[in-house]
């Protein structure tokens, strides 16, 4: 497998704060491409919200993301300590929750973290499924998908440099500007739904998939969001796919790649674990080992 052709990261989610330099610098150190963050910012004690990626043998998939237990972090404070601590890791976020900010205020992290990381930023991007989150920051859960798509449109100008103005549905501002001259901002957005992949086709610059799907199904999604891409003209535009495998094996991401799948994303907790009782030094010994497994150019 070379380097060349295939892309490593990894997802990370519910870390000690202690565990995301020496990861960030481990995993950079390892050959790694990316470290992404996810995004929830309340635990809503009681909630009836199910995520998407919930199946009959997955049992309480959401209580593992927004539980008690969980960790939660800001996702661009995160990206700025891990951006600080290495030079070439790109960020990003695997998810951002677009509409529980306002366009404005998330336009500006953005550009904040792409300008001062030198350009690594990776902007995931979702819609959530969290209402109770939704109803904790008073914020409609039934216009998210509306106000996401006005985002993403007010984000673009305002990445764009110079002063512009907005009148929309649900935002409304005078001439503002965040930049006077263009940044580059990589859209990436998720989902596996119909509705996601249309938003995919008309509006990205990438695609990564929700929790993790077998090859069959990425090949599938792949498919469906070409056939969008031709409907919508906008598939002469550079667009990349990033995929989530249910396991970190060289014999599992082979196959991805001579699909043509060149961005694997791992889940971080099988490659660097959560347990507070593990020891940093077995934590790095175990994603060196997963490193070299998958061929990826560790240094010495």
């Amino acid at each position: 497998m070379s380097e060349n052709r295939v892309r490593i990261s990894l997802t990370v989610y519910d870390y000690p704060a202690g565990d995301v330099i020496p990861l960030a610098r481990a995993a950079e150190e390892a050959g790694f491409d990316a470290i992404w963050v996810g995004e929830h910012y309340v635990s809503p004690r009681v909630f009836t919200s199910e995520h998407p990626s919930a199946n009959p043998a997955d049992e309480h998939p959401a209580a593992r993301i927004v539980g008690p237990s969980v960790r939660l972090h800001d996702p661009w404070c995160f990206l700025g300590a891990v951006a600080g601590a290495t030079t070439r890791l790109k960020i990003g976020t695997a998810i951002s929750i677009v509409p529980l900010n306002h366009p404005l205020l998330l336009a500006r992290s953005v550009l904040t973290a792409q300008e001062i990381s030198g350009g690594r930023v990776l902007f995931g991007t979702g819609a959530g499924w969290l209402r109770e989150e939704y109803d904790a920051l008073n914020i409609p859960f039934e216009t998210r998908a509306a106000r996401y798509d006005e985002m993403i449109d007010i984000m673009r100008r305002a990445w764009a440099g110079g002063y512009f103005e907005h009148a929309g549905e649900h935002f409304r501002f005078g001439a503002v500007q965040l930049t006077p001259h263009r940044v580059d901002v990589p859209l990436i957005i998720g989902g596996n739904s119909e509705r996601a992949l249309r938003r995919v086709a008309k509006k990205a610059d990438g695609w990564l998939n929700s929790a993790m799907i077998d090859l069959a199904e990425a090949e599938r999604l792949r498919d469906r969001i070409e056939v969008l891409r031709r409907e919508y003209g906008t598939d002469e535009r550079p667009f990349r796919y990033y995929v989530r495998p249910p396991r970190p094996e060289r014999e599992d991401i082979e196959r991805y790649a001579a699909a043509g799948f060149h961005d694997i994303v791992l889940w971080g907790p099988q490659v660097w674990s959560t347990d507070v009782e593990a020891t940093l030094q077995d934590k790095r010994a175990t994603l060196r080992r997963v490193a070299e497994n998958l061929g990826l150019p560790v240094a010495t």
